[in-house]
């Protein structure tokens, strides 16, 4: 703009553009980084341009919709966090059901390989039940007695 021979009141609401202002803000690419409450736009995403205030209608539109989305982000995942909280405590109550179940096939078998067999799938249900249950020790879902 300065070859073409710009008014300087132009160029000064116009500034250079350099390599670190076309970066892609990470906050479209990548909505989970840390750290995104100190980026800033360059001037040229703004728009009152590189010598205006930022507490225009349309920054304050811009803010209020990058807010919503982080609070949608926010309400995902403590969805998601939830889910997974039950998941794990059905996982461990399926394993306490299939011990159960393997320890009443062992009273109902007759045969000695039988009853060997469905000892050891009632002992590996019950380490699994054990496991998950250290493992994930309150992280899991506790449902009220």
């Amino acid at each position: 703009m300065e070859y073409l021979g710009a008014p300087k009141d132009l160029l000064d609401n116009y500034k250079d553009i350099f390599s670190t202002d076309l970066s892609v803000n990470k906050d479209v690419t990548e909505e989970n980084q840390f750290g995104q409450g100190t980026d800033s736009l360059p001037w040229f995403w703004r728009m009152e341009g590189a010598g205006g205030d930022s507490t225009s209608g349309w920054m304050d539109e811009f803010y209020r919709i990058n807010w919503l989305k982080a609070k949608a982000r926010y309400c995902r995942w403590s969805e998601e966090l939830t889910l997974v909280r039950h998941e794990i405590h059905w996982a461990w109550k399926w394993f306490q059901g299939q011990e159960r179940e393997w320890k009443r096939r062992v009273s109902h078998s007759e045969e000695a390989g039988c009853k060997a067999y469905a000892e050891r799938k009632g002992l590996l249900y019950c380490s699994y039940a054990e496991d998950t249950a250290k493992r994930f020790q309150g992280k899991m879902f506790q449902p009220s007695p």
